[in-house]
């Protein structure tokens, strides 16, 4: 069974500081890929060293909505875009659950940065999406040629099925995990095997039994285990299918 963590930060102090063992601890919990997921210049840096240093990462490059101030070239990014071991942009989108809304224009002015780089360098996408539908559906009307995954979904099944109409995938976190999301869960019932994606969000979000500490990879086969069972089928079903 090959079980694919398609959303961590590797580059957090709390795993990088012992990557050799939590890629050990993956691999023996049947975790043998991963892709570290970027929020600004300097993490995509790093995330590019790890990936070309490590044959079971992969990466991401890409500036996060709450990292709107962070210094970077576009030239530069593009760079980093276009090696072998990056696979997507991200993690970009929206976040307006923290802002007043002065700061929701330079967010979509930033989002459509991303999604230019992505159409140029012919990667897919990772979105955040936080408390901004429809804005974020919006913007992506106009990059229908651009792929993605709503990563940590956490929405509506009702935005769920205009994003799935899109095209687009979701991806489900350790919050499946946790009691008080039955909606949640309904979503991932729901969402279809093709369009079906498990992530850790690590170091964030440890799922059940693991709430209080820090996430990592290997804790993905707990999110695969749920998956499973809330869709009525194996863990190696749902390794196959994510």
């Amino acid at each position: 069974m090959i079980l694919i963590d398609s959303h961590c930060h590797l580059f957090y102090d709390s795993i990088y500081q012992n990557l050799d063992d939590k890629i050990e601890n993956a691999d023996e919990a049947d975790v043998k890929y991963l892709l570290s997921v970027s929020t600004n210049y300097e993490n995509s840096l790093k995330n590019l060293e790890m990936s070309q240093n490590h044959s079971k990462i992969c990466c991401s490059v890409g500036i996060h909505p709450h990292d709107l101030d962070c210094e970077y070239s576009e030239d530069d990014l593009a760079k980093l875009a276009q090696d072998e071991n990056v696979v997507a942009v991200g993690e970009i989108g929206l976040d307006y659950h923290f802002d007043n809304g002065d700061l929701k224009s330079n967010q979509i002015e930033l989002f459509e940065k991303m999604l230019k780089l992505a159409r140029m360098v012919d990667l897919p996408c990772i979105f955040h999406a936080r408390d901004c539908f429809p804005d974020i559906l919006n913007v992506l009307q106009g990059y229908d040629d651009v792929a993605g995954v709503f990563h940590c979904y956490t929405d509506s099944l009702e935005n769920a099925k205009k994003v799935l109409d899109m095209g687009y995938f979701i991806s489900f976190s350790g919050i499946i995990t946790f009691k008080n999301c039955a909606n949640l869960r309904d979503v991932l019932k729901y969402v279809p095997d093709d369009r079906l994606l498990i992530e850790t969000d690590s170091p964030y979000l440890a799922p059940v039994p693991f709430r209080g500490k820090d996430n990592e990879p290997a804790y993905l086969k707990e999110i695969a285990s749920c998956a499973a069972d809330l869709r009525g089928v194996t863990i190696e079903k749902i390794a196959q299918i994510t």
